[in-house]
């Protein structure tokens, strides 16, 4: 929800309280009385109700403000987008509260499907189509963590916009992946079993002994398993969305061929 409905509602419900209290306030005062006390009465009420609940928000927000660019796990003094940790897509990594924004199971079927049609099959020909596909969309960097959706239908994104975008495509066609943060920045590590099929398989990270290629898709023209310049000493972190749990840093290597 905008920070500006918000503070509307705040108001709304302010000016609904001062009415009833001046409802109040005139039922219980003698008809001999004057009406100025009334008057005295519903303002200072209206100034005590609305620094309590103004205070009251700005906590609350306060607490759940998350900055959702590049959804980069830190909180920042102005942050543009005010987000509850409760809301759909927020994870929590190390203490952290991340925004992410997949796409919803079968939105993006029909773009997967039409981006693997000539694979027949071949998983590493079906992650690098859809790979290809994400990093050729322009990169912009905004302040909001965009969905999918809106990433086709403006054709531009920065690092979690585009990191979303393939995740949510890799979601469609059942591939195993993880989120990969560091300072200001996002990418995505995948799974793949035909490795032979890919020539630039050079950086990748065992994790729980599986083996994830990194993709970075905010490189155009960039290829899956191609080294990013992140080594693991940077990482804050490792998420993995399907299963909703953090990486134990322990269980994760690095290599580059």
């Amino acid at each position: 929800m905008d920070i500006w409905i918000k503070i509307a509602i705040v108001l709304l419900f302010c000016l609904l309280v001062y009415r009833e209290i001046l409802k109040s306030t005139a039922r219980n005062s003698s008809p001999l009385s004057s009406s100025l006390p009334t008057k005295k009465a519903g303002v200072m009420s209206l100034l005590m109700v609305s620094l309590s609940v103004g205070l009251f928000v700005y906590v609350g927000l306060s607490i759940t403000n998350i900055e959702t660019r590049d959804l980069r796990p830190y909180r920042p003094a102005n942050a543009p987008q005010f987000v509850s940790i409760f809301d759909q897509g927020v994870i929590e990594l190390n203490g952290l509260y991340i925004k992410t924004n997949l796409a919803k199971a079968g939105e993006l079927q029909d773009l997967a499907t039409d981006l693997t049609q000539q694979c027949h099959g071949d998983d590493a020909c079906e992650i690098e189509k859809m790979f290809d596909y994400v990093t050729h969309i322009p990169y912009r960097t905004d302040h909001t963590s965009r969905s999918p959706k809106e990433v086709l239908q403006t054709n531009w994104g920065d690092c979690d916009d585009k990191s979303n975008l393939f995740a949510s495509l890799l979601n469609e066609r059942g591939f195993d992946y993880r989120f990969v943060y560091v300072p200001h920045h996002v990418f995505v590590v995948v799974h793949v079993e035909d490795e032979k099929s890919l020539p630039f398989l050079n950086a990748s990270l065992t994790i729980d002994g599986k083996k994830y290629y990194y993709a970075e898709t905010t490189a155009s023209g960039s290829r899956i398993g191609k080294f990013n310049g992140q080594f693991p000493y940077a990482f804050e972190g490792i998420y993995d969305i399907k299963n909703d749990k953090a990486v134990d840093m322990k269980n994760v290597s690095f290599r580059m061929m």
